[in-house]
């Protein structure tokens, strides 16, 4: 079995706590440095704001796994719990986060409500758990750092970022007022998600289990409560993680053993015996390659495309495109502006992605307008191709497009919806019939091609990674001229310096 580096040192540290107790061997939560460079807290709020629930926890996750977390939340802190069962005395000693999961930096971070399927995806990869509700009311008694709750009244907003990033500047202005330094445990700022038996005697859909969020008298706002569904995080939300290990009457035990303990469960749980004391984790999405060629039946990978606005429609069409069967894909939005359909992970990051697409060549209403065709990779979760829309929802992006007045081609790169073509020269490719259209991205190189040719390979950072799709934008004055984006042959595939294919077949 392989272990990390940080896996090796904690375990380490943990031996040597148990044969020399004299040692000061605190705990340390098992992630990488945080790298130079790393976004803070302000531009991670700004970042996640316009992202769906998913796209934004397949960002958080990202950030975590590289490291992105502050320094004060790593060193463990020690909580004691002693308990009488069956006329015999025993001991457990077990090692929480001071504080609530957080992403960014020492001085710039933002505290990260989460669904408990990230949460527990986490603390997996931390080598971690959740807590109990006995547990919450454990290490609000030990915490040094007290604050009363400070709720905000409920509305539909309470499940966005900005209110997320609201609460937490609420929580940072008051702990800098009562002079609470961070470090030592802090404890009545949020609710806590735990673990709870009663999770898994609830009836379809999955539950989440919240409880605490403590005034400094030790009442807690939150009775366990089980209600919302597990795909559910909102501004209260606080996720501490547990160490796995643990010390149990002086020998070197798990958090898992000790809950499903008949007898000794009682020194973590006022619920009794666990079984399985996690959060079930559903499958991820199908990996890469993603290949859909768009046969009359629908789409074959129906239960993966993410579309933006309206379901794409399958329709025949002439002329058929190479190797097609007279059916294609069509995006597009009749009430007009952006639509987009995506497929993938945010945190996607070196593949290449190419479709057929029919380019119609349309002078004749050229002067209403034209539309944009196309395809993108990197996107940031928000399907917004290269624009925004009207609800703000920005494009964020590589794009390969191709416009129907001129036959202009332009290798996008899309932040904040601000489209910026990089080539330096523009380039035309007028005519009507189907072209394929390719992009690669692969590190920091994004290679533009059309029809087996290199239009630019240029490097560019921008975006690190994100899904891969198809992507229309009409700017018609008349909703009518609108005919959509034809697409076929999708694919999409991970792709090496060694993988990358030859274009012979086109």
């Amino acid at each position: 079995m392989k272990f990390s580096n940080t896996r090796i040192i904690r375990r380490l540290a943990f031996l040597i706590a148990l044969v020399a107790p004299t040692l000061v061997c605190a705990q340390v939560l098992p992630l990488s440095a945080r790298q130079a460079g790393a976004r803070t807290g302000s531009q991670l709020q700004a970042a996640l704001a316009p992202l769906s629930r998913d796209a934004r926890e397949q960002v958080i996750l990202q950030e975590i796994a590289s490291g992105n977390v502050p320094d004060h939340l790593r060193p463990l802190k020690s909580i004691t719990a002693t308990r009488t069962i069956a006329s015999v005395s025993h001991t457990i000693t077990y090692y929480v986060t001071p504080d609530y999961l957080a992403l960014g930096s020492a001085s710039d971070f933002f505290r990260m409500p989460m669904t408990p399927i990230l949460a527990q995806t986490v603390a997996d990869m931390t080598s971690c758990s959740l807590p109990t509700r006995r547990m919450v009311d454990a290490i609000w008694s030990a915490a040094p750092s007290k604050m009363n709750p400070q709720p905000i009244p409920p509305s539909a907003e309470m499940v966005t970022i900005p209110v997320f990033w609201t609460h937490h500047q609420m929580v940072e202005s008051s702990r800098t007022q009562l002079g609470l330094p961070l470090g030592p445990l802090i404890a009545g700022i949020k609710k806590d998600v735990i673990i709870s038996p009663t999770v898994r005697t609830r009836p379809a859909p999955d539950r989440v289990a919240i409880y605490g969020w403590h005034y400094t008298t030790g009442s807690p706002i939150q009775p366990l409560y089980t209600g919302h569904e597990s795909t559910y995080a909102d501004y209260s939300h606080g996720i501490r993680l547990v160490s796995n290990d643990v010390i149990l009457d002086g020998v070197p035990s798990t958090l898992k053993t000790v809950l499903e303990h008949p007898t000794l469960n009682e020194l973590l749980s006022d619920e009794g015996v666990f079984v399985n004391p996690r959060y079930d984790i559903p499958a991820p999405p199908a990996g890469m390659p993603h290949v859909d060629s768009f046969p009359s039946a629908g789409r074959q990978l129906a239960g993966q495309w993410i579309d933006r606005f309206t379901t794409p429609q399958i329709v025949a069409f002439s002329p058929t495109s190479p190797g097609g069967d007279g059916y294609v894909l069509r995006v597009r939005d009749t009430s007009g502006g952006i639509d987009t359909t995506r497929i993938g992970s945010v945190t996607s990051a070196d593949y290449y992605v190419e479709a057929h697409l029919y380019c119609d060549m349309r002078t004749i209403v050229g002067e209403n307008g034209f539309e944009r065709i196309g395809i993108f990779a990197r996107d940031s979760g928000t399907g917004m191709f290269e624009g925004i829309s009207g609800g703000g929802i920005q494009g964020n992006n590589y794009s390969l497009t191709w416009d129907s007045n001129t036959g202009r081609v332009q290798c996008l790169r899309t932040i904040g919806g601000v489209p910026v073509d990089l080539l330096s020269v523009p380039e035309y490719r007028t005519g009507t019939g189907w072209r394929l259209f390719r992009l690669e991205t692969v590190g920091s190189t994004i290679s533009f091609k059309m029809d087996g040719l290199t239009i630019l390979s240029v490097v560019d950072s921008a975006h690190v990674s994100g899904s891969g799709g198809i992507g229309y934008h009409d700017y018609f004055d008349n909703n009518a001229n609108i005919i959509g984006t034809l697409a076929d042959n999708f694919r999409m595939d991970a792709v090496t310096l060694s993988r990358v294919e030859e274009w012979s077949r086109f």
